[in-house]
């Protein structure tokens, strides 16, 4: 398949899920080339961080496209702290960069250094930095006091968030439902606004866990009902979305929207929501009346880490080991680089550092994620998912 039918691909689906396979003999000689290049730039070195402000320096700037907002407090850290090193900081969405970075790879552009990424749906991991045009860099003295889960991935993750539901606490002295199937019942028929999962990769990932995890829905139906569960659909994460669908539930844009909507209502009995738990920073922000459940059966959610990543042919390498130290908070993670994603809702990386929630990160019930189940999966669950949308 050709880059470009590639690329079409992915704008047209937001699941965002193709087949690389068949690039041939040019493709590969591509990533051979992209691994040499990562060797000779010391992607695979721990340098000292004097040592990278000298070289970045030099370099002038370190470019980075970010998806999140948050990044323009981190130039104004990085450029305090470094001196001399400007940071250019674009904050764009997910499907933006992975779009922009293919379109600039193909056309032998490169402006980036550094991206600030989700693994959305497995495109990440499977195609950009297989395909050698992300490079993971992990000083080994900051990688060893990560979670264990998060040593071997392809790139070095900086935080980690997770889908939740959330309810108002106005109507709500503590969470009125306890376990997914619940939100199947006649009481919630128009009252569960979710995230659209066309337009979230985050939420397409915790319904595609519901799905793989089919068994655990079945045992927590089980749980709920006393009973086991009559199947219409081939397993029982299927048979969820279709039951949640008949239930009409209620579909936006964003997490911004899930929250503002339920924690604002002043009906008698306001809508709950299904949104990224990094919006519990909204509420001091914007005074809502909004509580997230960490206790959902079987599971709360999917894991959801965050990724820096090295930009194949980045022009400023030294700048961008620098700031991809900073991001990570530097050696203990108590940086100012990291504190602007160590917010409620939001689990650092490293299990030392002080986080704002109530809950830690090992005490989370969640299924790991899976990027390539969802790579290999988020076209059939579109397909299923506008089959019986009403």
């Amino acid at each position: 398949m050709s880059n470009r039918k590639w690329l079409k691909m992915f704008i047209l689906s937001v699941s965002m899920v193709t087949v690389l396979a068949g690039c041939g003999e040019a493709e590969s000689t591509k990533v051979g080339a992209s691994a040499n290049w990562a060797a000779e730039q010391g992607l695979d070195k721990t340098e000292t961080v004097d040592e990278l402000y000298a070289k970045a320096k030099e370099e002038g700037k370190v470019v980075i496209y970010s998806q999140s907002s948050r990044i323009k407090d981190v130039k104004a850290s990085f450029e305090a702290e470094y001196p001399g090193v400007t940071l250019e900081a674009f904050d764009m969405s997910t499907n933006e960069i992975v779009e922009k970075l293919v379109r600039e790879y193909e056309s032998k552009v490169f402006n980036a250094d550094v991206v600030y990424v989700k693994d959305t749906l497995g495109v990440v991991s499977s195609d950009l930095v297989e395909r050698g045009i992300l490079h993971g860099y992990k000083p080994a003295d900051i990688l060893e006091t990560l979670s264990p889960e998060f040593q071997d991935l392809p790139g070095i993750v900086t935080n980690a968030t997770v889908r939740t539901v959330y309810y108002n606490t106005k109507a709500y002295k503590e969470t009125p439902v306890t376990n997914w199937w619940q939100l199947t019942e006649p009481e919630w028929k128009t009252r569960v606004l979710i995230n659209d999962p066309l337009e979230s990769s985050d939420t397409m990932e915790l319904f595609l866990s519901m799905i793989q995890h089919s068994d655990d829905m079945a045992a927590a139906y089980k749980e709920l009902y006393g009973k086991d569960i009559e199947l219409t659909e081939e397993n029982a994460g299927y048979e969820f979305m279709a039951r949640l669908l008949k239930n009409d539930p209620v579909l936006v844009k964003s997490s911004d929207d899930v929250v503002e909507n339920v924690g604002t209502s002043s009906q008698e009995k306001p809508p709950i929501g299904i949104g990224a738990s990094s919006k519990l920073r909204n509420i001091e922000q914007k005074e809502l009346s909004i509580s997230a459940n960490f206790d959902m059966k079987p599971k709360i959610s999917v894991l959801g880490p965050s990724y820096l990543y090295v930009v194949d042919q980045a022009k400023h390498t030294a700048g961008a080991k620098l700031l991809i130290r900073w991001m990570m908070g530097e050696l203990g993670g108590e940086g100012e680089g990291l504190r602007p994603f160590n917010v409620l809702g939001s689990w650092p990386s490293n299990p030392s550092v002080s986080h704002k929630n109530p809950i830690n990160l090992d005490q989370l019930n969640i299924w790991q994620y899976d990027g390539k189940y969802f790579y290999n999966n988020s076209i059939k669950f579109r397909e299923f998912w506008i089959k019986n949308i009403k």
